[in-house]
């Protein structure tokens, strides 16, 4: 499939002798459009002056052909399409004929998905078969040697999130802390993180009891006879 083309007509400027001056060759750029790098993004959006001039191909690439004078800017809005941030700044384009005509300009856009894929190691000494909490929910185990693998997605970009080791379960009250937690936070990027937790199994406490002492009737030393 070839790149996708539009054409930016750019306002007529007139000769200082009235005349309209003689429209020059136009110069094409190149845009594309990624998401994570090397991830190109389809059907991103170019607009001029509020208007739709083109989307972006299967390559997350667009091609325009731009008229004017040299070193005429255009601004292009760019919008990215659903599950993806749009850039905040308009994209400006500086008009510039090459000695090469065969050489094209490249602008890269940026379009950062909305949400992110994150996965958790998990390694809890001494705490072999803990569920591992999320908002509430069972999203692991940790496993006979205290390891376990969380992932986690659909996370909001530059969002924050808990995970906890539950340690309620009947048989677990020696271990110290008690139901640990850690924070994340999840950036613009898929990331892996650790929570490492070291459980201190406490000792039962010993309780002395003293012997019980005898009740009832207590005998009498009886008399013997010389």
């Amino acid at each position: 499939m070839g790149v996708r083309s539009a054409v930016l007509l750019s306002v007529a400027l007139l000769a200082a002798c009235g005349g309209e001056q003689k429209q020059k060759p136009p110069v094409e750029v190149l845009i594309k459009v990624t998401g994570d790098p090397g991830k190109p993004i389809k059907g991103a959006t170019i607009h001029s002056g509020g208007k739709l001039i083109i989307a972006t191909d299967a390559e997350g690439a667009a091609k325009l052909s731009l008229t004017g004078n040299e070193g005429d800017t255009y601004d292009v809005q760019v919008k990215c399409p659903q599950g993806f941030q749009s850039p905040t700044k308009a994209l400006s384009i500086a008009l510039h004929r090459l000695a090469e005509p065969s050489s094209m300009p490249e602008y890269e856009v940026s379009c950062p998905p909305t949400t992110r894929t994150i996965v958790v190691a998990v390694r809890a000494e001494n705490g072999a078969g803990l569920p591992i909490l999320y908002l509430g929910r069972v999203v692991g185990k940790t496993d006979s040697a205290g390891a376990a693998t969380v992932l986690l997605d659909n996370l909001d970009a530059d969002s924050q999130f808990d995970l906890t080791l539950d340690t309620s379960a009947k048989g677990n009250e020696q271990l110290r802390p008690q139901n640990p937690s850690a924070s994340f936070t999840v950036k613009r990027s898929d990331d892996v993180f650790t929570f490492d937790m070291k459980f201190v199994v406490e000792k039962k406490a010993v309780v002395w009891h003293a012997p019980a002492k005898k009740t009832g009737p207590i005998a009498l030393p009886t008399k013997t006879d010389p």
